[in-house]
């Protein structure tokens, strides 16, 4: 498969996973995520973004914790990003680290719509 072809698998796979977190089927969303990484798309922040949410949703907060990780390692100025981590160990109980990532975010700038 060239690369053009790859591309558009790739995005075909990204718009069916969004479809599935939409429609709130986040086993088939985890999977197709998930399989994406594997097949590849391990530097893309998107894909791990979306991961994470499919594995919050199903309440696998330890998981999607790692999953925001490594998104934002990957693009550590998304303010969006260390929000939702910051959010997340707020609802797992541990505040010095939600207010730690809390007032990181807040030194980035708020992205444009």
């Amino acid at each position: 498969m060239n690369d053009k072809m790859a591309s558009e698998v790739s995005e075909i796979a990204i718009e069916e996973g969004k479809r599935a977190l939409q429609y709130r089927d986040f086993s088939t969303a985890t999977q197709i995520f998930s399989n994406a990484l594997i097949e590849g798309k391990i530097d893309e922040p998107e894909y791990w973004c979306n991961l994470a949410k499919a594995l919050f949703y199903q309440a696998q907060f330890e998981s999607a914790l790692k999953c925001w990780h490594e998104a934002a390692t990957r693009d550590p100025t998304n303010k969006k990003i260390w929000v939702r981590i910051s959010a997340l160990y707020a609802l797992m109980g541990d505040d010095d680290l939600a207010i730690y990532y809390y007032k990181l975010a807040e030194q980035l700038p708020v992205p444009e719509e």
